[in-house]
């Protein structure tokens, strides 16, 4: 049994992701990204 109870969420790649994913780009964040600024998205219905 693993010690995480989360897995990774794959994030779709639609209007709702692209829109998303470019406004967050201009302030250096991105979506699951590795930085402590990067927002992570664990529910897939977020868009």
């Amino acid at each position: 049994m693993s010690s995480s109870c989360i897995e990774e969420v794959s994030v779709p790649d639609d209007n709702w992701y692209r829109i998303a994913n470019e406004l967050l780009s201009r302030a250096d964040i991105t979506i699951n990204g590795s930085a402590p600024s990067d927002i992570r998205v664990k529910n897939p219905d977020f868009f």
